[in-house]
Parts: C-alpha cells; sequence; structure tokens
C-alpha cells in the first residue's frame, strides 16, 4: 500500500470522525436545551397551579398544550384529558366551532381578546366568566400558540344587574329622588327630579347645588336641621319645598338618608321627595269644609234655639211657642229643650203652644204627646194651646188621649190659666 493510498484513508476517517462529533454535540446540546425546557415548565407549572385563576395555552393548531388545576377542574377533567384535545372534543357542540375559529384568527390577527360569556361549570352550573386570550410569539416572532385565563364573574353580574334594576326603580319611580355629597354637591337626580327642575335626562350636573334645587329657606333648614338630624340618627323626614323649571315653589315631604364612611364620616345624602300640591289642596279643602260645617252646625243650632225657645213667665211656669213644620229631628229637640228647661227652671207647668204649626200630622201629635208624658214624669203640668180647629179634628181622628194634658184655645188663655192656678 502506498504512502499516498495511507494518507487518502486517513483523510477520509478523521472527516468521519468529525461529523460524528459534531453529530454527538448537537445531540448534547438538544439535550441540555430539553433538560432546561422541561426544567422550567415544570417551575411554570407550579407556579400557574398555585393560581386559582384557571389558565390555558394551546398551540397555533388550536390543541391543548398545557393548563394549570384551577382549569382542569373548572372543566371537571384531569389534565391528561385535556392536553392535546381541540375545543371540538371538549366545548359544547353548537360552540366548539365559534371558540375553535375565535382562537383562530386571534392568532391571525396578533390580537389580545377580553370577552363574557355564559358557560355551564362542571357540575352543571351556570356561570358568568370572562375570558382574556392573547398569542404567544416566539423569539424569532412567529406565533406558535396563546394563552388564556378565566375569571369567574358571576357575583359582578349579579350585583350588576341588582344594580341596573335598581337604577330602572329610581329612574321610572314618580318620587323625586337626588343624592348630594357632604359638600353639597349633586351627583345624582332621577327623571322626575329633572323633569321638575325642567332639567334634560341627559342635562350635565357637574356644578350643580343643593341650592339649586330649593329656595331658600329651603336650603337653610336642610343645613341647620335635616342634614345634622339626618347624620347623626341616619335619616331626617319633614316638609319642605323644591323649585320647577319657573323657579316656583312645590311643596314636598321629604325624606333625608345619610351615608356615611369607613370612618364614620358623612359621605354623601339620598334625599327622597314627593310632590305634595294636591295634599295639601285637599288638606285645604277639608280644612276649609270642616269650618263651613262648624258655621253651618252652629248655625244650625242657633236656629233650633230660635225656633224652639223655653221661655220662663214666672218662678215655676215656662213657655215654648213651636212656629213651623215639626219633623222626627225637630220633634226630638222639642222634647230634649222642654225636659232640660223643666229641670233647669224647677218649672210645675209648662205651656207648649202650637198656633205657629201649620200642620198637625200623626207624627207630630205622636211626637207632642210623649212630650206631654215625659213633662209629666218631672212632675210638671203641661197645657197645649192654639189649638185650630182643623188640628182638633186631626186629634180627634187619630184618637190622641188627652186626658193628662189641659188644652186651651190661645197662649193668653193658657198663660191665664197658669196665673190662676199660681194664685190659687
Amino acid at each position: 500500500m502506498s504512502l499516498t493510498t495511507i494518507n487518502h484513508e486517513t483523510e477520509a476517517e478523521l472527516t468521519r470522525l468529525r461529523r460524528r462529533v459534531a453529530e454527538l454535540e448537537e445531540r448534547l446540546a438538544r439535550t441540555e436545551a430539553s433538560s432546561g425546557a422541561f426544567a422550567a415548565n415544570f417551575e411554570v407549572h407550579r407556579v400557574l397551579d398555585a393560581l386559582a385563576v384557571p389558565i390555558f395555552y394551546k398551540d397555533a393548531e388550536g390543541r391543548y398544550v398545557g393548563c394549570n388545576e384551577a382549569f382542569a377542574a373548572f372543566l371537571g377533567r384531569n389534565r391528561n384529558e385535556i392536553i392535546g384535545k381541540t375545543a371540538y372534543d371538549l366545548a359544547p357542540p353548537h360552540l366548539a366551532e365559534v371558540y375553535h375559529q375565535a382562537d383562530l384568527s386571534l392568532m391571525r390577527q396578533r390580537a389580545v381578546q377580553v370577552y363574557e360569556a355564559e358557560v355551564k361549570s362542571a357540575n352543571g352550573d351556570s356561570r358568568f366568566v370572562q375570558f382574556s386570550k392573547a398569542p404567544i410569539i416566539d423569539a424569532a416572532g412567529h406565533v406558535i400558540g396563546l394563552v388564556g385565563a378565566i375569571q369567574d364573574i358571576t357575583r359582578r353580574k349579579e350585583a350588576e344587574q341588582q344594580t341596573t334594576r335598581l337604577m330602572e326603580i329610581l329612574e321610572n319611580t314618580p318620587d323625586v329622588i337626588g343624592m348630594a355629597d357632604a359638600q353639597g354637591q349633586v351627583v345624582y337626580m332621577n327623571k322626575a327630579g329633572r323633569r321638575l327642575r325642567g332639567l334634560s335626562s341627559d342635562a350635565d350636573l357637574a356644578g350643580m347645588r343643593i341650592a339649586d334645587f330649593h329656595p331658600a329657606w329651603a336650603v337653610k333648614m336642610m343645613y341647620d336641621e335635616a342634614i345634622p338630624t339626618a347624620d347623626r340618627y341616619g335619616y331626617w323626614s319633614g316638609d319642605l319645598a323644591m323649585l320647577n323649571a319657573r323657579g316656583e315653589e312645590i311643596p314636598v315631604s321629604q325624606v333625608l338618608l345619610a351615608h356615611h364612611d369607613a370612618d364614620g364620616r358623612l359621605a354623601y345624602v339620598t334625599g327622597i321627595m314627593r310632590d305634595i300640591s294636591e295634599r295639601q289642596k285637599v288638606e285645604r279643602a277639608l280644612r276649609e269644609r270642616e269650618i263651613q260645617e262648624q258655621v253651618i252646625e252652629a248655625q244650625r243650632a242657633a236656629l233650633r234655639e230660635l225656633s224652639t225657645p223655653l221661655l220662663p213667665i214666672s218662678s215655676d211656669v215656662v213657655v215654648m211657642p213651636i212656629i213651623g213644620t215639626v219633623d222626627s229631628a225637630r220633634a226630638q229637640q222639642i222634647m230634649d229643650t222642654l225636659l232640660q228647661g223643666v229641670g233647669e227652671h224647677h218649672a210645675s207647668l209648662a205651656i207648649l203652644d202650637i198656633t205657629g204649626v201649620k200642620v198637625m200630622d200623626t207624627q207630630v201629635a205622636g211626637a207632642l204627646l210623649h212630650a206631654a208624658h215625659a213633662t209629666r214624669l218631672l212632675g210638671a203640668q203641661v197645657v197645649l194651646s192654639g189649638i185650630r180647629p182643623e188640628i182638633a179634628q186631626t186629634l180627634v181622628h187619630i184618637g190622641i188621649d188627652m186626658r193628662d194634658i189641659v188644652t186651651r184655645g190661645t197662649l193668653q188663655q193658657a198663660i191665664a190659666f197658669a196665673l190662676e192656678r199660681f194664685r190659687q
């Protein structure tokens, strides 16, 4: 074998050995890199598993390549059942295509996406969640996947819904509801309050104060009495006034509620005001009606006294002239007045003069008879005077028993009878 041949073979062997060394070095580098990546991923998993927020990440084709324990628990699966799967395997069938295409679109657009959705948790509960997704970009600038996080916002959504319902109530109530801070700056006024003051529904309240909605005397009362009382006891109630669009005073019944901060300092007040214009009109009308009825009743009493006077003509004789029509109410009044007068004057004889009675029917006759009998029970004699012929016929016709009653044709004759009896 020539020296030239030996040199060629030696050179070839050295080349082969160099190639082999390069291959081994490359494999070693890959092994070290893989070990480092494994160690890094292991640390990342430990960090993510410590979080209560569900987190997942996918590759560029939309396959799950990792997640934390919170995400696995959210789906009700273990990690091995998730890794390598897509939305088609884990999402509801009618939403799988939507979810998958949305992820691919996000990665193409290199966009960050935040949205809310209602989902079913592993135990079947309906929950409101917020998805936050972002593309993962490698050192070369290529999108290699996406990472996502899920935040349960059910309580927040419920609170928002309750707030929305509360605001609907406040905005649609006919009562005026307003809020102001501790410095008197108005921070809220519902539709009823804006409408009363002539403000549009979208009017800016910045710079408006309590004094812009109330007359001066009401503002003074609020700062001197209402707000200090509410600050101390939690609320105040009373009658005040608001200003309408023309600057006119509108009487209102107001309840003022105080709200304090964590340190117990007054933060703001809420006023609930109701227009009492109509109520005051009704109250005034009722008061006027009561006064009018009192006047009418006083007039009636005066007329009754005038229509049924009781006149003492001696120490033990009284006269009651009866004029006009006698109904059941007046008949009762005649009896009451007669009995009271006989008792007060200690009369032993009472003259009932019916000269002025135009009509004598059964009711009137019965009433007079009852009055006479009641008077007899008090020990007084009754004399009935002024009986005209037609009335005498009526008394006979209806069969009135007149044996206990002395009758005389005229008042003068009745008085003469009383005086004669007194002399005897």
